[in-house]
């Protein structure tokens, strides 16, 4: 008998969204031998990824938290044998996790490849630590179907000062791939092309029609654009402050008087907004269970025995209570100055009562021992607590010796090693 064994090894599913978006554009071909040109259509597919930062494996290494991706493509040709596989290296940083999610950083990689026209099936993958993603699709490009390009949406568009790679002519125009626009967007940017113009005295006529789900339009505005190229990019900002959660669909009508029937191309997104009523979730987040410095020992070790659930709903309710970001950058702040050898910053007693309390309001530092007292620390708060901390040892490892707040601990035993006037001042 023989027994076969097989080993899964898990991998996490990397989240992220692709948004490709085709322009075309005409290239001059020579023939040398019978001194001959001609000029056929190219086109350009050009993929907008964007990977939210929590999707991410980071690490930090000289104060600098760092994400790196892998990003594999690989487009098919499905009219021929032809294929074309690549592969992308990124790094990304963000500036504290507290930061990266209150902001919401997504990181956006753009890239693309001239192409004739025909059927192909794109796939990409993006691997990053232990997790890995991948999307696949098809998409056919015709040359009747451009005369106008696809529709990019956007969620920044400005005069590009510093040419940066997200450059189209003199513009930088940021993608928005999800298509999600949540409270955080007022407005909603589109960038796209229009080919095949003959220049004349005539104008275009550029109609933008926002409908709901129902398909009811909400909105309709026209644009008048003078023909002065054969071909022009065209940008627009719509105002979507006002719209309530739900789908919707964008579209962008083009109407030139020399061409035999208009363009016509249409894109959807989403509007989420939080309600406001609904608790915030902050599950999964750095500090997000280090809660122990808030609370008494019993009350404690009487979270850490309650079955998952129950876990789950304290978090919930405590985090709704307490500001989580400003407690973050706290526990943040005492990881970078207060570590001592391997104990997290956040455990020692400085870092412990940074955390709870926030910076305090005034210091008064003494790194010279006299007589035979040690260095010490003193916070002052404007609440009127106080806190000294003493460097017991000599090895700039603060202890917290006195302290006026009830619900802290002072240890007398160790007042014999503060200056003779803090003595006389606390007894």
């Amino acid at each position: 008998m023989i027994v076969l064994l097989f080993f899964l090894t898990s991998v996490d599913t990397l989240n992220f969204y692709v948004d490709p978006v085709v322009y075309r554009s005409t290239i001059t071909i020579m023939d040398t031998i019978e001194q001959t040109t001609k000029k056929e259509d190219i086109f350009y597919l050009e993929f907008n990824c964007a990977i939210p930062y929590h999707e991410l494996s980071f690490e930090t290494k000289d104060n600098t938290i760092r994400g790196r991706a892998t990003i594999t493509f690989k487009l098919t040709n499905l009219n021929r044998a032809d294929s074309l596989i690549d592969t992308l290296y990124r790094q990304f940083s963000i500036p504290s996790f507290a930061t990266a999610a209150k902001e919401q950083i997504s990181f956006i990689i753009q890239f693309g490849l001239h192409l004739p026209a025909g059927d192909y099936r794109y796939e990409i993958k993006v691997i990053s630590g232990d997790k890995e993603g991948k999307t696949e699709k098809k998409l056919s490009i015709c040359k009747k179907d451009y005369r106008m390009s696809d529709l990019l949406l956007a969620k920044e568009i400005v005069k590009d000062t510093i040419e940066n790679y997200l450059r189209k002519g003199n513009l930088r125009v940021v993608p928005h791939p999800s298509h999600w626009f949540t409270e955080r967007y007022t407005t909603l940017y589109i960038y796209y092309e229009i080919y095949d113009i003959v220049p004349d005295s005539n104008r275009i006529k550029v109609v933008y029609t926002i409908k709901d789900e129902a398909g009811k339009t909400l909105r309709k505005i026209p644009q008048y654009v003078e023909k002065k190229f054969t071909s022009q990019a065209l940008n627009l900002g719509l105002n979507i402050e006002t719209f309530k959660t739900g789908r919707y669909t964008l579209v962008v009508e083009v109407e030139d008087p020399t061409a035999a029937a208009p363009s016509r191309k249409q894109t959807s997104f989403r509007i989420i907004k939080a309600v406001k009523e609904e608790p915030i979730s902050y599950e999964g987040l750095p500090y997000y269970d280090k809660i122990g410095i808030f609370l008494s020992p019993a009350e404690y070790r009487a979270f850490q025995n309650m079955p998952e659930q129950g876990k789950k709903t304290y978090l919930q309710k405590f985090w709704t209570k307490m500001d989580y970001f400003e407690i973050a950058r706290r526990f943040e702040y005492a990881e970078d100055h207060y570590r001592q050898g391997n104990k997290p910053g956040y455990e020692t007693d400085r870092g412990k009562i940074y955390v709870k309390y926030g910076p305090p309001d005034e210091k008064e530092l003494s790194t010279i021992a006299i007589e035979e007292s040690k260095p010490y620390e003193r916070w002052y708060y404007f609440n009127g607590y106080q806190f000294i901390f003493v460097d017991v040892r000599g090895t700039n490892e603060f202890t917290l010796v006195w302290t006026n707040v009830r619900d802290e601990h002072s240890q007398p035993t160790l007042y014999k090693y503060l200056p003779a006037a803090i003595r006389e001042e606390i007894k």
